[in-house]
C-alpha cells in the first residue's frame, strides 16, 4: 500500500521544518518566502511504540516500520489557483496525495518573516482553503464542459453541477453527502477538497487552537499542536543509540508522548488504515492494510508463496500478547494463538503467523 501525504501552507511557516522532522532530512529552511521551489519528497517511518514492546519481549533488534511518502510543496499564496507564484504547479501535485497536512503558523517570532506581515491563523487557513476550493472548481468546470454535449452522461453532468454548486458556495466537497453511485464517480477524480486534512499548528506554546478552527467553517477536520522547535527528531534518537533492553523502554516512553507519533496515528485513522505485525528470530515488521482486509489478502502483501499456499493463519492481538508476557503466564514458545481461515478480518495490532504449503 503506497500512501502519499502532501504538506501545504503559506510560505515560510514551517512546512520544510516539519518535513525535516518527519524524514530526518536536511532540506533548506531559510527565513524567506519560497525557499522551497521544487517539492521535497521523502520517506517517513511510521514509528509505532507497540513494536518496541514486542521486540523487547522476543529479543530482536531489527524493527521494520510501515512507511509513507511525504511531499513538501512550495508555499501557496492568494490567487495561486489562477497561476500566481507556483500555484498551479503546487496544486496539481495535491491530486496525487491521499491526505493533506495543512501547516498553520501560530507563533509570534518577529525575526521569522510572514508573507503578509501579520500573524493571523484564521486568515491564513482561509487563504489556503479558498485556493483549494477555487482550483477544484476550475477542474470541475473543465470536466463538465467536455460532457455537456453527450446525452449519455446525463447523470454525471448532474453530479458535476452538484459539485460546482458546493464549490461556488466556498465550501469543500467533503461537506457534501453522496449516494453510493456518486461516491464511485467522484472518488476517482481525486478532487483536493475531498481529501482528509490535518491542520498542524506550528505553536510556540500549548494553546487552544480549536476556537481558531471553529471560525473558519472547516471545523470537521482534525487539528494537532506541535512546537516544531522543541519536538524531538525521532529518527535521530533511534539511529544514534544502541537498541538494548534499557533503550526499548526509553524509546517507548518518548514515542508514546511524541506529537509526531500522534500525527501518524491520526493519519491512519483518517485513511482507515491499520497495522498488523509479523516476526521471526531476526526481525519484527509492521504492515499497513485497509481496515477489513482478510488474512488471504494480507498474505499476498507479504509474499506470493504464502498467498498461493495459504492453509491457515495463527493470530494473537498485541494487547493480549503484552498482557500474557507482562504477567509471565506463558513462555514465548507457547503463545496461545487463535487459528483462523483465509476469511478472517484482520484487526489493528494483530500479530500473525501464516501456515502455508
Amino acid at each position: 500500500m503506497n500512501i502519499r501525504c502532501g504538506i501545504i501552507g503559506l510560505p515560510n511557516i514551517g512546512k520544510s521544518t516539519l518535513f525535516n522532522l518527519l524524514t530526518n532530512s536536511q532540506v533548506k529552511t531559510d527565513n524567506y518566502p519560497f525557499c522551497t521551489i521544487n517539492p521535497n519528497i521523502g520517506i517517513v517511518n511510521l514509528y509505532d511504540p507497540r513494536l518496541y514492546k514486542i521486540a523487547n519481549i522476543i529479543n530482536v533488534n531489527n524493527i521494520l516500520f510501515s512507511r509513507i511518502q511525504l511531499i513538501d510543496t512550495a508555499g501557496l499564496i492568494k490567487n495561486a489557483a489562477n497561476g500566481i507564484g507556483l500555484g498551479e504547479k503546487i496544486l496539481e501535485q495535491l491530486y496525487k496525495v491521499n491526505i493533506i497536512y495543512h501547516v498553520v503558523r501560530n507563533f509570534k517570532k518577529n525575526s521569522i518573516h510572514h508573507v503578509y506581515n501579520r500573524i493571523s491563523p484564521t486568515e491564513d487557513i482561509n487563504i489556503i482553503n479558498m485556493e483549494l476550493i477555487l482550483y477544484d472548481l476550475i477542474k470541475c468546470e473543465s470536466l463538465l464542459s467536455k460532457l455537456k454535449y453527450n446525452i449519455a452522461n446525463k447523470n454525471i453532468i448532474k453530479i458535476y453541477n452538484k459539485l460546482i454548486s458546493c464549490l461556488n458556495s466556498n465550501k469543500m466537497l467533503k461537506t457534501l453527502d453522496f449516494s453510493d453511485e456518486e461516491k464511485n464517480i467522484v472518488s476517482s477524480l481525486n478532487f483536493i477538497t475531498l481529501k482528509p486534512m490535518i491542520y498542524i499548528f506550528n505553536c510556540d506554546n500549548e494553546i487552544n487552537t480549536q476556537n481558531i478552527l471553529n471560525t473558519t467553517n472547516y471545523n470537521k477536520d482534525i487539528i494537532i499542536n506541535i512546537n516544531f522547535l522543541k519536538e524531538k527528531n525521532i529518527n535521530n534518537i533511534i539511529e544514534k543509540s544502541m537498541l538494548d533492553k534499557v533503550n526499548f523502554r526509553i524509546y517507548n516512553k518518548i514515542l508514546s508522548k511524541n506529537n509526531l507519533v500522534k500525527l501518524f496515528m491520526i493519519t491512519f485513522n483518517l485513511l482507515n488504515i491499520i497495522n498488523f505485525f509479523t516476526f521471526n528470530d531476526k526481525e519484527i515488521k509492521s504492515w499497513m492494510i485497509k481496515r477489513g482486509t482478510t488474512a488471504l489478502t494480507a498474505a499476498k502483501k507479504i509474499h506470493s508463496d504464502i498467498y498461493n499456499g495459504f492453509i491457515k493463519v495463527k493470530v494473537i492481538n498485541y494487547n493480549k500478547f503484552i498482557l500474557i508476557n507482562n504477567n509471565k503466564f506463558q513462555r514465548l514458545n507457547k503463545i496461545p494463538y487463535s487459528i483462523y481461515n483465509k476469511y478472517y478480518s484482520i484487526i489493528d495490532g494483530d500479530i500473525l503467523k501464516f501456515v502455508f504449503r
